[in-house]
């Protein structure tokens, strides 16, 4: 019996008695914005980490200030790991705090500070509604690299520089009309339709309505636009066709 059996039977026990996955270990993270960030977790057991147990990692490496957008999440079973974005924890409060709380306006109608937490809020609208948000202060990265010490024990070598950009991040910087993505919107990740896109910004539609955002707001790409499968099918089978000679088998292949 090899080295790692005898560790993965080990870590299966220790994972029985103290409640959570020991082996589920920080792999590598990239920043998004200020407050997200694309995350790696490596795994040595047989089965892939559940969702309860992503978010459980979150919470207990992080003292509950980030969470994990489960949506988002990716299995790589090859390499062992998974990934997910994470965002520093946003909090809302009822716009009805600042007279029950005699919050001081720092910026009337727009920004209060709560004097007993030392935070200040943001007058913000969430879904037709006003709302208070908290102003986070932490920085994700900044977060992590307090943290990095204690959560760097895995035994993977796997980070991002470890994937092609193909495989880990599909389609993500070639975005186009009519794909299908997930943005970062009012601190949810939501489903929309890419309507436009510039060097820096992406208009997309969403059930909320038009949303034109930073670009880095798209955390992934469910699926690219239909005329951009047509050209792709297109480009296959006439690079089938100058390889064989035979249009109709050259179809067949593209179409496999």
């Amino acid at each position: 019996m090899n080295k790692h059996r005898l560790l993965d039977r080990l870590e299966q026990k220790i994972n029985a008695s103290v409640g959570h996955r020991v082996d589920l270990q920080f792999a590598d993270a990239r920043r998004i914005n200020r407050n997200t960030a694309r995350f790696m977790l490596a795994y040595s057991d047989d089965q892939a980490p559940t969702s309860d147990e992503i978010t459980d990692f979150f919470s207990r490496k992080f003292d509950f200030k980030v969470t994990p957008f489960l949506s988002t999440s990716k299995l790589y079973e090859d390499k062992r790991c998974v990934t997910v974005v994470a965002q520093v924890l946003s909090l809302t409060r009822q716009l009805t705090d600042i007279k029950e709380r005699k919050m001081v306006p720092v910026i009337k109608g727009a920004v209060y500070l709560d004097v007993p937490l030392k935070e200040t809020w943001e007058v913000e609208d969430r879904e037709g509604q006003k709302v208070l948000v908290r102003n986070v202060k932490d920085d994700i990265m900044a977060l992590v690299q307090a943290r990095k010490k204690s959560m760097l024990d895995s035994r993977s070598q796997t980070s991002f520089a470890s994937f092609s950009k193909a495989d880990l991040l599909k389609y993500l910087a070639l975005l186009e009309k009519g794909d299908q993505v997930r943005v970062l919107v009012d601190d949810k990740v939501v489903d929309a339709e890419v309507v436009a896109v510039t060097d820096a910004e992406v208009k997309v539609k969403t059930k909320g309505g038009m949303k034109t955002l930073p670009r880095q707001s798209v955390v992934d790409v469910v699926s690219k636009s239909a005329q951009h499968e047509e050209k792709m099918l297109h480009d296959a089978e006439n690079y089938y066709a100058d390889a064989f000679g035979d249009p109709g088998y050259a179809k067949k292949l593209a179409t496999k």
